[in-house]
């Protein structure tokens, strides 16, 4: 009988270790896709939010999953080594003017020419990094929104 109590209790302890380890493991894994951002634009030309366009999302199933992506709007979730792209829904230009460090090449110009689109790369440390974009048709309001890297696998 003990011997079935002392089993038991061995299984508990290595199911309970496998589905923690899961836990964390499925927590810390950002996704390794490219994504596409859109500039969504109100009435008056300024900036109302930047949303998640790509159909694959990096942040679902780690701990961003609930504010940011699909889920949240102003925030994006990168691995190294992947490109970021943003499209501005109407007509005008956008300029993307960091916070902090840029997590970008350091030729990434951050303007998007007349097509209102922009393509980087990340190539930085982890970290969240906030960055204001600004509209060609709205130079004096910013809207800040961010980009959480994690380069773990």
């Amino acid at each position: 009988m003990k011997n079935i109590i002392i089993i038991s209790t061995a299984i508990m302890f290595i199911l309970a270790a496998i589905t923690t380890t899961s836990m964390t493991l499925a927590a810390g894994n950002i996704k390794k896709n490219d994504q596409q951002l859109t500039i969504k634009v109100k009435s008056n030309g300024c900036a109302e939010s930047v949303v998640l366009a790509s159909s694959a999302d990096n942040c679902s199933g780690t701990e961003f999953a609930a504010s940011c992506g699909k889920n949240g709007k102003d925030c994006v979730c990168m691995q190294n080594n992947k490109f970021v792209s943003w499209k501005v829904e109407t007509d005008t230009r956008f300029e993307l003017v960091f916070k902090g460090p840029s997590p970008f090449k350091s030729n990434c110009k951050m303007k998007s020419g007349n097509n209102g689109h922009l393509k980087c790369k990340i190539e930085a440390p982890d970290n969240d990094y906030d960055y204001d974009v600004i509209l060609e048709s709205c130079p004096s309001q910013v809207y800040d929104p961010r980009i959480v890297l994690r380069t773990r696998d």
